[in-house]
């Protein structure tokens, strides 16, 4: 790799740890102040509300960021050509995406009160779902100081004024509120920062333009919507079958583990554009950008797999408390797909940034299929536990078919 690139490299995953270091602290802190203030079944309503909202934005993006992000990365004239048909587009899917949300809520078996948090937190969604455009724009310039700000201003926004009204009131709802009113401060501040690149702000609403669009970025979509019914499904349907309580055990176990994953989400995000572009300019440095990527990933994969298997009791009891040890065995079965989500971080973002994202599109779909059918099946037997396993089957096979498509791909050029 050249010293230049080391260099942005470097700087943007230092501005990017930082923030996750914080960042994950504060919200593991919340996390942890909700789980001892309301208990398994107050983590477990939590965790159901958010988790549903994130779910069902499968109509949000139709891929459109991502490509956006690609493209500008590779060639950043392009910014103020695809930008206005871009975000005229992801208005109108965000609001049909909160008008779904409405119409599904209205009729889940869930109290009045929670139906209202949802459709909340649906609507603020709105906002997330736009500024995420901006977000994609940042990193294609390679710039990550201003996402990194944005999430860190929130998180403390979370703890201390939604920890303290939690604190105060031990009501879900009003902290719910809390954590919305920091999502929207979060949004805000992406967008502005995000305009700093753009020329010239313009919003086009004409279907030719959106049709040219879709036909580019539909992979991405169909990889986006894959990953959250991967990614999303274990909590709700956990929620649906076995009740708040044992959603409350699975998330407290998923959080220690969520607390990782913040290493290839900054590995990720600072490579991904820089491969994007060396696919087209250079790709010995390419090859060597992913090779060291992925050894280092494996590495400190099997590092944090050791560590919360040999650590999952104490982990739960000083973070959580007693109440929460039914986690520890999810935890210690959690663990094993550590490697697994490391590695295919950095699979599916390179795939994605050198052309092969009908591939992964693929893989996507078929693991997130399976991830539904063994939830199903293993959750009505084994509850939370079940749900931590077919995560570790899903995430191991879908290593194994990425590196195999990878391999297979590689050896046909040479």
């Amino acid at each position: 790799m050249t010293e230049s690139l080391k260099l942005r490299l470097i700087k943007n995953a230092g501005w990017l740890f930082g923030a996750e270091v914080i960042s994950k602290l504060l919200a593991y802190g919340v996390v942890v102040l909700l789980s001892r203030t309301l208990g398994p079944e107050g983590l477990g309503q939590y965790s159901f509300i958010f988790y549903y909202v994130g779910l069902l934005g499968i109509f949000s993006d139709l891929g459109v960021g991502y490509y956006l992000m690609r493209e500008v990365a590779r060639d950043r004239e392009k910014l103020n050509e695809l930008l206005p048909g871009a975000l005229g587009l992801k208005i109108i899917l965000a609001i049909v995406n909160f008008l779904v949300i409405v119409g599904i809520t209205l009729f889940l078996p869930k109290p009045e009160w929670m139906k209202i948090l949802i459709i909340l937190a649906g609507a603020e969604a709105i906002l997330t779902w736009i500024s995420y455009l901006f977000v994609r724009i940042m990193y294609a310039y390679e710039i990550t100081k201003y996402e990194a700000l944005a999430i860190t201003i929130e998180r403390f926004w979370a703890f201390f004024v939604g920890g303290a009204v939690l604190y105060t009131f031990k009501s879900l709802s009003l902290f719910i509120v809390m954590l919305l009113a920091g999502y929207t401060l979060r949004e805000l501040l992406r967008i502005k920062w995000g305009l700093q690149f753009v020329d010239e702000l313009k919003i086009r609403f004409r279907p030719e333009m959106w049709k040219g669009l879709l036909k580019k970025s539909y992979p991405f979509w169909l990889i986006g919507l894959f990953t959250l019914i991967y990614y999303r499904t274990d909590m709700v349907m956990l929620n649906l079958l076995k009740g708040d309580y044992e959603t409350g055990i699975y998330r407290a176990a998923y959080t220690l583990i969520e607390v990782s994953l913040f290493v290839p989400s900054i590995v990720v995000s600072t490579t991904m554009p820089s491969m994007a572009r060396l696919w087209r300019e250079d790709k010995t440095t390419l090859n060597v950008l992913f090779k060291k990527s992925s050894q280092m990933l494996v590495f400190l994969g099997v590092v944090g797999l050791a560590g919360y298997y040999i650590f999952a009791r104490l982990g739960i009891l000083i973070v959580f408390g007693e109440e929460f040890l039914p986690s520890v065995p999810v935890l210690k079965i959690l663990a094993f797909a550590v490697p697994f989500m490391f590695l295919n971080s950095l699979l599916g973002s390179y795939m994605n940034a050198t052309g092969k994202e009908l591939a992964f599109t693929k893989i996507t779909g078929f693991t997130a299929l399976l991830n539904v059918a063994l939830n199903y099946f293993l959750i009505i037997n084994f509850g939370a536990e079940g749900a931590a396993i077919a995560t570790v089957i899903s995430q191991g096979l879908a290593s194994v078919l990425s590196s195999k498509i990878l391999n297979t791909k590689n050896s046909s050029v040479k």
